[in-house]
């Protein structure tokens, strides 16, 4: 793990206060590149880490039986930025504490493996803009998890950090996310994550792929979105079951959003059906259809860096033999499903988007779950970078950093 001035200060501040440090632990933040809001539908994502993370220090401390968790990002903020809990009990405090993401963690490490941890002070700060559609949360759950088996002397994989920060987020919290994001926080680079008819991961190459990202400054709660959508599919499929349907698709549509297998439906299968329903529902089923029928294209292009002859036209695009262009014009198609179909982007990640497009982006789209938070921007080299990123801070982005390709969890011993 490289060291940069943000880690260094967060290791000089925990010996400074205890004399020691006993590890440093770190995850990056990701982009959501590819089928976004798939997840939770059972289809595979494509999230790629980027170089932005989150570094947590640990320090022994001479308090029996207490944890103590400083963060110095909400520090620099000046808002409340300490908790303290007592390590053989340790309960959730109520609303939106920050304290509860290292509570959470701490309940389930204590659960699965039955060993407290005492005596601690766990120091983090972070480069991830919180609430922007980066997955900051999960960087620190990653990184958390990391830590502590680094203390336990755990060996644990990759895949099992990630499900480890994911039981704390979703099970112990009860926040209602998907595992893209703590997949890859943990594994890095860019990977494609598929749920049936197991949870696995394909890692693919990232060379050549670099992002401009922008914080639009509005926030959306991802709880606030994702009930409303899944309720719409449910609606939908509900209407379609009870229609004239040939027992082919009837038999698909069984079950809930999550459980019907989508990749058994074809559009042009429903296209007789699809007008009984509302507008609204159809184009919810429809953005389900084409997210995944352009990732399947995309998937093939970053897999063999090349674009076959048809697979662009099959899609309604203009053909080019550049690999790099073609995912562009897939990264622009998803973004208008994303707005059109699913209706969850704002005039502001409008107008941001089209800047960044006439300032020479390849493709632009929405990076989480939408109605705010952030954009991607895909580009070629440092000339369209730094073109494009001021082009979103002229349209009004909070923040913008350039980003290529980020490294999955480490944990590094200092003592």
């Amino acid at each position: 793990m490289q060291l940069n001035q943000l880690a260094k200060r967060l290791c000089e501040r925990a010996k400074a206060e205890n004399g020691n440090i006993l590890c440093l632990s770190s995850a990056p933040a990701r982009v959501d590149f590819l089928n976004t809001h798939q997840d939770y539908k059972m289809l595979p994502v494509v999230p790629v880490a980027i170089e932005k993370r989150t570094f947590t220090v640990c320090s022994r401390i001479s308090e029996p039986d207490t944890v103590r968790v400083k963060s110095l990002s909400l520090e620099r903020e000046g808002v409340e930025s300490e908790d303290v809990f007592k390590s053989s009990k340790v309960e959730l405090r109520e609303g939106k504490w920050f304290g509860n993401y290292f509570r959470s963690l701490h309940m389930l490490i204590s659960r699965k493996y039955g060993k407290i941890i005492t005596g601690l002070a766990i120091y983090v700060d972070s480069e991830i803009p919180v609430a922007s559609g980066l997955a900051s949360s999960a960087a620190l759950h990653v990184s958390l998890a990391a830590m502590y088996m680094r203390l336990l002397n755990l060996s644990l994989s990759k895949m099992e950090l990630a499900e480890l920060a994911y039981e704390a987020e979703h099970d112990i919290m009860g926040i209602p996310c998907g595992r893209l994001d703590q997949y890859s926080s943990s594994y890095g680079g860019v990977i494609k994550i598929e749920f049936k008819p197991v949870l696995s991961i394909e890692e693919f190459n990232g060379e050549g792929i670099r992002f401009v990202v922008a914080d639009s400054g509005i926030r959306h709660s991802t709880a606030e979105i994702h009930p409303v959508r899944q309720k719409e599919l449910n609606n939908a499929i509900k209407i379609l079951r009870e229609a004239q349907l040939p027992e082919k698709l009837r038999k698909i549509l069984s079950g809930d959003y999550a459980s019907v297998d989508w990749r058994l439906l074809k559009e042009e299968d429903l296209e007789n059906y699809l007008n009984i329903l509302p507008r609204k529902l159809a184009d919810r089923i429809l953005f389900t259809l084409r997210m995944q029928k352009t990732t399947e294209t995309a998937l093939e292009i970053l897999k063999y860096r090349r674009v076959r002859e048809t697979s662009l036209e099959e899609l309604g695009l203009k053909p080019t033999g550049d690999w790099l262009e073609a995912l562009g014009e897939i990264v622009n198609m998803q973004h208008v499903f994303l707005r059109d179909l699913y209706e969850v982007s704002h005039p502001k990640l409008e107008k941001m988007r089209n800047a960044a497009l006439e300032a020479g982006a390849l493709g632009v789209k929405i990076s989480g779950a939408g109605m705010g938070g952030s954009l991607l921007a895909l580009v070629r080299g440092d000339e369209d970078a730094s073109r494009v990123e001021r082009a979103f801070m002229d349209a009004g982005a909070t923040s913008v950093f350039t980003t290529g390709i980020g490294e999955g969890v480490s944990s590094i011993p200092t003592s």
